[in-house]
């Protein structure tokens, strides 16, 4: 039985119909199966030729986990159920299309990078806040080979979420240190880590917050 509904394979073509490039999708599930994951994207590869879907069975038992185009810097950690399928298959739209809508001052800030950065997200299915949080720094990592992104079900990876204080989501971690409780805006989310990593502080944890004016 299908997952998504005749009017949601309606609108996900007419999405797909926009895609200029064939975007690699790859899925790492446990040796148990795809899964739930693979039932959602084996019916998202089946209303276009622009996903070419592959299946990479891991030794361990985990949950699953995607990536998003060849560069591997776009990644999903967790099923894409609830509000966060949205977030996979718009990451998936983004990486069909030419071009980037990240706003002008966001990539400069990116193209002057010094170190990398690897962005996470952490969210749940059931929030409505956490998409868009998850879409920018998938945004961003997209867009240069400095930044690398996660959005993770924290629900599915506990651990993950524990070590790094996830008490609500969305919360965005940048390199194990800058934190970032909500959905920021793109403005405020890059200027307050602008800052935050001019400032020349030593704090294991810095929260963004305070570098909002």
């Amino acid at each position: 039985m299908p997952l998504l509904s005749e009017d949601d394979r309606k609108a996900i073509r007419q999405h797909f119909s926009t895609m200029e490039n064939t975007v690699e999708v790859t899925l790492t599930h446990s040796p148990d199966g795809p899964g739930d994951s693979g039932a959602i994207l084996g019916e998202l590869a089946g209303l276009t030729d622009r996903i070419r879907l592959v299946t990479a069975p891991s030794p361990e038992t985990a949950p699953p986990s995607i990536s998003v185009g060849e560069h591997g810097r776009v990644r999903f950690m967790g099923t894409p159920s609830g509000y966060e399928f949205s977030t996979l298959l718009t990451a998936i739209i983004d990486a069909g299309r030419s071009g980037t809508k990240l706003s002008p001052a966001t990539i400069e800030f990116i193209g002057g990078l010094r170190e990398e950065l690897n962005i996470m997200v952490f969210v749940t299915p059931t929030c409505p806040h956490c998409p868009g949080a998850g879409v920018l720094a998938h945004r961003m990592a997209a867009a240069s080979p400095m930044v690398s992104a996660s959005v993770i079900e924290a629900q599915e990876y506990p651990d993950l979420a524990g070590a790094h204080r996830v008490m609500g989501v969305p919360r965005t971690v940048v390199n194990e240190r800058y934190h970032a409780e909500g959905n920021m805006s793109e403005t405020v989310l890059v200027t307050a880590l602008s800052r935050a990593m001019a400032s020349g502080r030593a704090d294991a944890f810095i929260n963004l917050s305070e570098f909002i004016s």
